[in-house]
């Protein structure tokens, strides 16, 4: 089961990545972070639509040619469902802010796809 200090060191570790690459399609260190974060999801009742939406945005990426416009959709679904999220775990901590930073990196993302 992921500690707090895991998810945190995880979502620091995701938004930095997600900032650095920003002009580029997804590709397999991205599939490999997303695998890290749907073993994380699913072991919440809560958060299991997430992972799932995540387990979408793999195989999408994994494919030969990934289409964009579905990752963007994708992207855009996940970072809606981050931001609602981020305000279910309450003000107290870190993990609202970093939430709400994930959120916006991966609308970002999105963007930069276009």
């Amino acid at each position: 089961m992921a500690t707090i200090a895991n998810t945190t060191n995880l979502l620091d570790d995701t938004i930095e990545i997600l900032s650095n690459d920003q002009n580029k399609v997804p590709g397999d260190d991205s599939v490999n972070l997303i695998q890290q974060w749907i073993g994380i999801l699913n072991q919440a009742e809560n958060t299991r639509p997430l992972g799932n939406k995540l387990t979408e945005l793999s195989e999408t990426l994994s494919k030969e040619s990934p289409d964009t416009a579905t990752i963007q959709r994708l992207l855009n679904e996940i970072a809606d469902a981050t931001e609602e999220f981020s305000s279910e775990v309450g003000p107290e901590g870190e993990m609202p802010t970093q939430l709400e930073g994930l959120s916006a990196a991966l609308r970002n993302l999105g963007v930069q796809l276009s």
